[in-house]
């Protein structure tokens, strides 16, 4: 009897420490907890930068400026980004992951055709980049020096282009499943990286009301390439 007890005892008290949920450790919660603030301070960092920028320019904008409009040191502002370009690679990332996180929450613009489903996917990004349209311009001058960390060439802009180019491939995949193109691969998610390039440029160029210009010829641009790639496709 007492045997029979025992074991049922140890039974229950197996059973309660294998149900029993895991707790974090302080030292997770800690790093958890430093994460967040560096977070909060990058994107305050940001914020202080972007409204220097708007008012006097990427250029003329010193990192001792943003550093004090941010509320710290200047040497504390290296610690988080060494350079004004390490603001920009930050700001475009944040930008670019905003732009995906809308994507994936819209379950409607997920059930649309493709070239709606990209011409979404341009449009908010723009609409995102809108009130930077200056900033953006000198940014874009900078990434033609092939020093430039914003370079295409460089390997931070590679990394944050990676991500982006991902989630293209991930979007085409899902047309090519459905059957509204044949199988396009990683070029495809290539050229149409390329072709949200060319029309950023095209964006920073256009002075017609609202960017109308920039507006019709992304959507027949899309429709047209959708149409070229149903019905040529390609061949490896």
């Amino acid at each position: 009897m007492t045997a029979a007890c025992d074991f049922h005892k140890y039974e229950s008290t197996h059973v309660l420490l294998m149900k029993a949920p895991s707790k974090p450790s302080a030292r997770k919660k800690a790093s958890g907890k430093r994460h967040e603030n560096k977070e909060k301070t990058k994107r305050a960092i940001l914020a202080a930068a972007l409204a220097l920028f708007a008012k006097k320019g990427f250029y003329r904008t010193t990192t001792k400026e943003i550093s004090k409009k941010a509320g710290i040191a200047e040497g504390t502002l290296f610690n988080y980004f060494e350079t004004k370009e390490d603001l920009a690679l930050y700001f475009f990332a944040l930008e670019q992951a905003e732009t995906i996180a809308g994507y994936e929450a819209d379950h409607h613009l997920q059930r649309a055709s493709l070239p709606e489903k990209l011409f979404a996917i341009i449009h908010r990004f723009l609409d995102r980049l809108a009130p930077y349209e200056e900033f953006i311009g000198a940014v874009y001058w900078r990434a033609l020096t092939p020093a430039s960390k914003l370079s295409p060439w460089s390997l931070q802009s590679q990394e944050r282009n990676l991500h982006y180019l991902q989630f293209i491939r991930r979007v085409l995949a899902q047309a090519e499943a459905d059957g509204e193109i044949p199988r396009v691969g990683d070029f495809g998610a290539y050229a149409f990286g390329m072709f949200h390039a060319a029309i950023i440029t095209f964006w920073l160029q256009d002075s017609s009301p609202g960017k109308e210009k920039t507006l019709a010829l992304l959507d027949r641009c899309l429709k047209l390439g959708t149409h070229l790639v149903r019905n040529g496709g390609w061949e490896w």
